[in-house]
This record gives C-alpha cells, structure tokens and sequence, in this order.
C-alpha cells in the first residue's frame, strides 16, 4: 500500500481516485477563518481547497454524535454546559451554540464531494459514525483516535473504513499502530519546534511504507514548514487555512 493519495489506497477503502499528492485537509473545517466544527467552516474549507475535513465528534447524553472539540462548551462558546450532559434536542435549542450534528456534517460533506476524517473524542462515536457513513454509502472517510482502544474495538467489530491512531510528539508512532491495528499514523507533531518536518525522516516514512502504514501530518500553518510537507510522500496534511496546503502543492507541482 502506498503511503501518498495514490489509487492504491483509494482503492483499497473504495475512495475516489485521488491525485498522487497528499490530500489538503482542513482541520476543524477552515478554522483560521471561521468557528471551529461549524458548518460553515466546514464550507469554508471546501472553498479554500480542501478536499477532506478533520473533525471531532463527541456524544450527548441521548446518543447523537455531534461534531465539537471540546465536551465543554466554554473554549468555543462561553457557555459553561457540557455536550454529554445535555440531550440533543436540547443542545440544538441553545441560543448561539452551533454545534452540528454529525449527520448534518456527513450531508454535507456528500454535497461538496468532501472526505471527512473523524477524530473520535468520546465512547461510542465510533460505531456511530460508522452507522451513519455506511447508511448512505459514503466511503471516503478515516476514523481515528488518541485512544487506541476506541481504534482497536472498530478493528475488531471489522470496521470497513480505514482507521487511524492520533500520535501525541514523544510518542512512538509504530507501538501505537500495532496496538490497534491501525491503518494510519497521524503525527500530531506541530509543536516540534519550528521545523518540525525534520522529524518526518526518510527513516520513518520508509519503516511506515514497511508496515503498510499511511502517514498524516498534524495542522501547520507556518508556509516555509508547508512548502517542504507538501513534498513528502504522505497521505494528507492538516491545516486550519487550507489554502496555504493548495497553493504550496501547487508551486510544488
């Protein structure tokens, strides 16, 4: 398996055919632009050039997958609630809260073509994004987590979509694929001083290339970090101006 966007793992998962570049993805939607997790941020990105979205899906206390950061409302939204505590019909009644259903996220995505790469923040999102994916035929799409056990149970329920495990600076990449089976390392490595690329080596993307492990890179937003990302042969990069991603893979070209 190919560790760029190639047809190798488009294939494989039943994506679209994509270009051999790595995919632009917009992290929390065009999050520079506009409010996190929002539909119109989400909208945003696709106008900016993304062709995935990184999102993160929480529960509320009913069972609905929602699409927010944080369980607590504060950081976002000044209010002091959180999304677990709250049913959902009571969360979409909030004045000024716009915090998506997953499925209206998943809609939309399906309008703009869009992938959607889904960080799961909570127990039992995982199955339900995968319920609401597969209903409607929407294979384009990654699960994955900082929790290797939430990754290891959809392995093991014989989840179709390809998982990824979220892979904090410091840690070990390889020993945190291999306890759950992931098909991806996202290396949430932005934080890594300011040329973090330098810790994407040539010997790590081969011993990925080896296992048959796709790499994703963390959100950057710096350009000259970019302009050298864009030529790794990884699967996809995150930006919260995903634009900066296009223009770089552009000039690149």
């Amino acid at each position: 398996m190919s560790v760029t966007a190639g047809s190798g793992f488009a294939e494989r998962f039943g994506w679209p055919d994509l270009l051999a570049r790595p995919l632009a993805i917009g992290h929390r939607g065009a999050s520079a632009h506009v409010r996190e997790n929002t539909l119109a941020s989400f909208a945003r990105a696709s106008d900016l050039g993304a062709q995935m979205w990184e999102l993160d899906v929480q529960m509320t206390r009913d069972g609905v997958p929602v699409v927010s950061h944080d369980d607590h409302l504060l950081r976002v939204f000044g209010m002091d609630a959180r999304i677990s505590t709250l049913n959902a019909a009571d969360l979409a009644g909030m004045a000024g809260i716009e915090v998506p259903t997953f499925a209206e996220v998943a809609a939309l995505a399906r309008e703009r073509s869009a992938g959607l790469y889904v960080e799961l923040k909570a127990a039992g999102a995982g199955p339900a994004a995968w319920r609401e994916l597969e209903s409607h035929g929407q294979s384009f799409a990654v699960l994955g987590s900082f929790d290797t056990d939430f990754v290891r149970k959809l392995r093991d329920a014989g989840c179709p979509f390809p998982l990824s495990v979220l892979v904090p600076l410091g840690a070990d990449p390889f020993a945190a694929a291999s306890d759950c089976d992931a098909d991806i390392v996202h290396l949430c490595w932005e934080r890594g001083g300011e040329r973090p690329q330098e810790l994407v080596t040539g010997e790590l993307l081969e011993r990925a290339r080896d296992a048959s492990l796709a790499v994703v890179l963390w959100h950057e937003e710096r350009p000259p970090v970019i302009a050298d990302l864009v030529r790794l042969p990884v699967l996809g990069i995150c930006s919260d101006r995903p634009e900066l991603l296009r223009s770089a893979m552009d000039e690149a070209a």
